[in-house]
């Protein structure tokens, strides 16, 4: 059994402080709310709390405080859940939200406007054969930017790979994004495979500013949510294509390698840099990052790669299992330790 992707323990994607047990409670079943028309928002969600989040007003810019009440705004606006799902928190940074203006620093969610899609993965630290508890990191997105380093943690194809499996299957389009170059030390450059496979790659600095421009010049315009292993610097990187402070950048652990991230949770940055249509969400590095409502069968999809073998057995799996799909032709391809490994969690059920 192939264990799961995990980073620095100090993760809020990871945190389960915010769980009730729900114990001695009995709660009674309300209908849910319907989404709303995206022509009745005024705000975009920028920040999420238990029970509040922050929001950012489409007229002024600034920024409120809102409370929500979860059958108030639970329902089609949870995005397209599969049945014997919920989520986690009923709103996600990147939502197009109707708010109540209360006073001049506060509010309340009236509903959710329909999503276009969502990024999200399996609450982690849940049991699976439960119901299962949906994450939702970010809604409303353009592009989805894998941030991954070349040392410092080392550069991780099987969380790259999991990150272009979530993009693609929820209509996210992902972009490359390869940190720390300055690191870079030696001829082998893993992420080149990726490039080669037609997905965009943008190795850059952000010490030196190499690279950086023309990743800005790709996200300008778009919403997008940077993700990525805790420790690849992508507080540094958005400080530099921002142009302003984001906080303190977190050192890289001696003892595991990982780095303690600086961001607590998913936000909606601020900038003045770009186009009002600029919107970029940063993310705390994860720990684990888990597939949702992804069959085994439907993973060679997400390899093209894949595409153009002729394997002798019908509905090859290729699964590297000594004798049983005699024939298959993946074991030669660069992704391919990655891609068992994934398969090797979707069929234990761990996703």
């Amino acid at each position: 059994m192939a264990p799961k992707f995990k980073g620095n323990s100090d993760d809020w994607l990871d945190d389960q402080s915010s769980r009730r047990s729900g114990k001695g409670t009995v709660i009674s079943k309300k209908k849910k709310a319907d989404a709303l028309d995206s022509s009745e928002a005024n705000a975009t969600v920028a920040e999420v709390f238990p029970r509040q989040c922050r929001v950012r007003l489409d007229e002024t810019g600034e920024e409120i405080l809102c409370g929500y009440r979860r059958a108030s705004v639970l329902g089609h606006a949870a995005g397209h859940a599969e049945e014997g799902e919920r989520d986690r928190s009923p709103v996600a940074v990147g939502d197009r939200v109707q708010i109540e203006r209360s006073s001049p620093d506060s509010g309340t969610v009236k509903g959710i406007c329909a999503r276009r899609n969502l990024l999200a993965r399996p609450a982690p630290g849940r049991d699976r054969t439960q119901k299962k508890v949906r994450q939702v990191i970010a809604a409303n997105v353009d592009v989805l930017v894998i941030v991954a380093s070349v040392g410092e943690p080392e550069f991780s194809p099987g969380l790259v790979d999991r990150f272009l499996i979530a993009a693609e299957s929820a209509g996210i389009h992902p972009v490359i994004c390869v940190s720390k170059l300055d690191l870079l030390n030696g001829s082998e450059r893993p992420w080149e495979m990726y490039a080669d496979l037609g997905y965009e790659v943008f190795p850059c600095c952000a010490k030196k500013g190499q690279g950086t421009v023309q990743l800005q010049e790709r996200l300008e315009g778009l919403t997008a949510v940077f993700c990525g292993h805790s420790g690849v610097g992508k507080t540094s990187l958005l400080r530099v294509l921002l142009g302003t402070e984001l906080g303190k950048v977190g050192a890289v652990s001696e003892a595991t390698g990982k780095g303690r991230h600086t961001t607590s949770s998913a936000v909606l940055l601020e900038q003045k840099k770009f186009s009002a249509k600029t919107a970029w969400i940063d993310t705390p590095g994860v720990r684990e990052f888990g597939l949702m409502n992804l069959e085994p069968e439907a993973l060679p999809e997400f390899f093209p790669e894949f595409k153009e073998l002729v394997c002798s057995t019908q509905g090859c799996l290729h699964y590297d299992q000594p004798g049983a799909e005699p024939g298959c032709l993946a074991h030669s391809l660069p992704r391919y330790p990655s891609y068992c490994r994934i398969l090797e969690s979707l069929l234990a059920g761990e996703n």
